[in-house]
């Protein structure tokens, strides 16, 4: 099981925040951990917009009860800070408190819009030292609670070994099956480069790479709930594309954690798929704080 000890939950009453806490909710059930619900009031907010918020309200932000847990057996703390900067704010919140993860809901924005109004939520992913789960508040559908099949995309780097690591703690606890996810882009070279065709990976290649994902599976994860896969293709949209095609619950992502002009211009795919996942989106930051039990995320880097 993760160690999760506090987790926190930003709102700004909207719906697509509150979309958001049954995660958290269910979280902070699972792994008896304190759930902090903080709201960010700037200058122009309404005074209605403001916490504690109610038990009814929270009872609301849940859903229909599901007979598992009570709202009344969670340790809730709410705070209610003033900044004209959300995302910095949050973040100073994590690092003040110790959270060890955030549960947001995102917009979903993308385009000229996202570029020039940038998302909270993406800010906090980018900045925060701990994990983030993201869950989309305009999916067509409202994320499971049960969680029954987890999805790893893989590049084999050292930061997607970290997220198979999550992957596999977070399966353990829900008794859910993982799938192993490696895209094979092809390569297109500028003509002036003089390289005629494209290269395009052969089938041999993604035999290989399946192979590779198997040997993962046997020794990082252990256990016969795992299933492996390659494809070709453009890297997010394959993703993307294998969500809807297998009934995933969850995808567990490693950021590179881009900032500044690098990310701007290049993107990065866990951005990309955040954006569009339907299903709830759990980063992990291979050099930040771990949620995995020492002595495993000890026992993965020896391995390595």
């Amino acid at each position: 099981m993760l160690t999760i000890r506090r987790i926190l939950f930003p709102t700004d009453f909207s719906d697509g925040a509150a979309r958001a806490f049954p995660q958290a909710a269910h979280l902070a059930d699972w792994h008896d951990a304190e759930l902090h619900i903080v709201h960010v009031a700037g200058p122009q907010d309404e005074a209605d917009t403001a916490l504690p918020v109610s038990q009814d309200t929270l009872q609301e932000w849940l859903g229909q009860p599901s007979g598992s847990f009570s709202l009344d057996t969670l340790s809730i703390v709410q705070h209610q800070v003033e900044s004209d900067a959300p995302p910095e704010r949050l973040v100073a919140y994590t690092e003040d408190q110790d959270i060890d993860l955030v549960v947001m809901g995102t917009h979903g924005r993308r385009g000229i819009r996202r570029m020039i109004l940038g998302s909270v939520t993406e800010e906090v992913l980018r900045k925060a030292s701990c994990p983030v789960l993201t869950v989309r508040s305009d999916a067509e559908e409202t994320p499971k609670q049960a969680i029954r099949r987890i999805l790893v995309p893989v590049d084999f780097s050292e930061a997607s070994e970290i997220a198979v690591q999550h992957a596999k703690e977070i399966a353990q606890t829900y008794g859910a099956e993982i799938d192993l996810l490696h895209v094979v882009e092809e390569v297109v070279y500028p003509s002036a480069y003089g390289v005629e065709p494209p290269y395009v990976p052969s089938q041999d290649i993604v035999a290989r790479v399946e192979k590779a994902l198997g040997t993962m599976a046997r020794e990082d994860i252990g256990y016969e709930h795992v299933q492996v896969s390659a494809r070709i293709g453009y890297a997010p949209l394959t993703i993307l594309d294998y969500v809807e095609s297998n009934d995933i619950d969850l995808i567990v992502l490693a950021t590179h954690g881009r900032t500044g002009l690098d990310r701007m211009l290049l993107g990065s795919v866990a951005e990309r798929v955040i954006r569009r996942a339907p299903t709830p989106v759990f980063i992990v930051k291979p050099d930040q704080k771990s949620l995995v039990p020492p002595a495993k995320a000890e026992a993965a880097a020896t391995s390595e």
